[in-house]
């Protein structure tokens, strides 16, 4: 399979010889700074470094993160535990990128892993809160479940990473479309990059079984993506006529076959996929209420009238164990599986194909596509506002972040996602799009109007009025707003 990468890796990769060597040098002489690379063009070569001081070095420091996240079927995820080379291709990259950043900087890199539920007030919440409020710095920064960052930024409990001394947000290892997406007021919080993959693995797609479409002799997904006509209406025009009650027993369960497998989660997915935000913030810095518009109406009709459960299994409805739809899958008992991009590895050896799809426009007229950061499995980056030595901090993160760049992210991508778990090239396409439209929506992370719990549970029952839940929590969402906005104008 001819190899690809997303844009903002082409050219570091094609020169990651010249990356190796400037290292190699870095480390024979007395300080360059941790990653350094090149960006060619035809008349200039411009070099990618992390501004970090070249004489920066903690004399055996411990930099401990506090990692946490909501688990769902063993979803843990650690982007910084490798204690050894095994083999692994990501571990392996992330210990070679721990170690060099650890020689550079002499430091040692620890974990404390704390996860479970987190709806605002979990594990991260509660020990950073701690921390902050005794002037403990057990931590130096974390890795934290989404709604967890979303409470602790209100609460004025973290560092305003624009002003972190020595973090460059500007920098390509910073996602700026969650920098711009999470600032408030002109303060950011919590972020993500190339210093974690777990953002990835929490972005919303779907698989298709390419033996269904063959059956069925539908469509070619692929195409409809690339001319820009795959929507929730073809979504649903290729999914009729494939439910089947398999076993004639005139129940649809786990022995049928279904249009699509479905994660409750979706519908916030499929709103977001229209390019609606439920919040979104205002050239003026301030958030704003935009979940209400006709693109929404329709999207949101549409998806919750026909995927009901005759059509669609709802696995959450029997067992949030993924055991069962998994196995539907690979057996071909579901056209599509909606879900994140991790979904992927749980099938490196089904023995039918299968492709990756971004989730579908409204229309033909909608201008892209758009692929949301499941809010319940989201974990960022963030800093606790009480810092032993907040310049080290943001050194520290700045190295790692820079060095991930040119290490974990290839590793991520070229040898696990796609070498690893894809099967066609059509696919590595596919996760260009998606990776590339990623939307991080404030108003799931903040739960304003608690719309994110009242849209699943009306998808749940197949409820379609949508106007009336709205108005019916527009006055909270509305206060829930402005709390916000007046706490990130107040916290310094």
């Amino acid at each position: 399979m001819k190899k690809r990468y997303p844009a903002a890796l082409l050219t570091a990769i094609i020169l990651m010889n010249l990356y190796v060597t400037s290292c190699a040098e870095a480390a024979s002489n007395s300080g360059e700074t941790t990653a350094t690379a090149a960006s060619e063009t035809e008349s200039e070569t411009t070099e990618l470094v992390a501004e970090i001081p070249d004489d920066a070095y903690f004399d055996g420091h411990t930099f401990t993160f506090l990692i946490t996240g909501n688990t769902e079927n063993t979803w843990e995820k650690n982007d910084f535990k490798a204690e050894e080379e095994n083999g692994e291709v990501l571990n392996d990259a992330r210990f070679r990128r721990n170690l060099a950043v650890e020689d550079r900087l002499g430091i040692t890199i620890e974990t404390v892993e704390n996860y479970g539920s987190a709806f605002g007030a979990g594990s991260g919440y509660l020990a950073f809160q701690t921390c902050v409020m005794a002037g403990d710095t057990s931590y130096d920064a974390g890795m934290i479940a989404g709604y967890d960052c979303a409470t602790l930024a209100c609460g004025g409990y973290l560092y305003d990473l624009n002003t972190l001394p020595y973090m460059d947000m500007t920098k390509p290892w910073w996602d700026h479309r969650v920098n711009e997406d999470l600032t408030i007021n002109g303060k950011l919080y919590y972020t993500t990059g190339d210093i974690s993959t777990a953002d990835n693995d929490a972005t919303n797609a779907i698989l298709f079984s390419k033996q269904l479409i063959t059956d069925f002799g539908l469509e070619d997904p692929y195409e409809l993506v690339k001319s820009g006509k795959w929507t929730i209406d073809k979504m649903i025009e290729m999914g009729t006529g494939v439910a089947g009650d398999l076993n004639g027993d005139t129940k649809y369960d786990k022995n049928d076959r279904f249009a699509a497998i479905i994660w409750d989660d979706t519908i916030m997915g499929m709103v977001n996929a229209t390019g609606s935000k439920c919040a979104t913030v205002q050239p003026d810095g301030t958030l704003e209420l935009t979940l209400y518009n006709d693109d929404v109406l329709s999207m949101f009709e549409k998806y919750t009238a026909f995927f009901d459960r005759t059509i669609a299994y709802h696995y959450q409805r029997t067992s949030y164990d993924i055991t069962d739809p998994v196995n539907m899958f690979a057996n071909n008992q579901a056209l599509f599986f909606t879900q994140l991009l991790d979904l992927v590895t749980y099938f490196r050896d089904m023995q039918t194909d299968f492709g990756i799809l971004p989730f579908p426009k409204l229309d033909e007229e909608q201008e892209g596509y758009h692929s949301t950061i499941g809010s319940w499995h989201s974990v960022f980056l963030c800093v606790p506002l009480v810092q032993q030595d907040a310049e080290r901090t943001g050194i520290v993160l700045e190295a790692l972040a820079a060095e991930s760049y040119y290490t974990v992210t290839p590793a991520y991508y070229e040898k696990t996602l796609i070498g690893k778990y894809t099967r066609d090239e059509e696919s590595a396409d596919m996760i260009d799009i998606i990776l590339s439209t990623r939307v991080y929506d404030l108003g799931w992370f903040y739960q304003i109007g608690e719309y994110n719990e009242n849209i699943m549970d009306m998808f749940r029952q197949n409820k379609t009025d949508f106007t009336s839940m709205y108005d019916t929590y527009k006055n909270s969402a509305l206060a829930k707003i402005e709390e916000i906005n007046e706490a990130f104008a107040q916290v310094n």
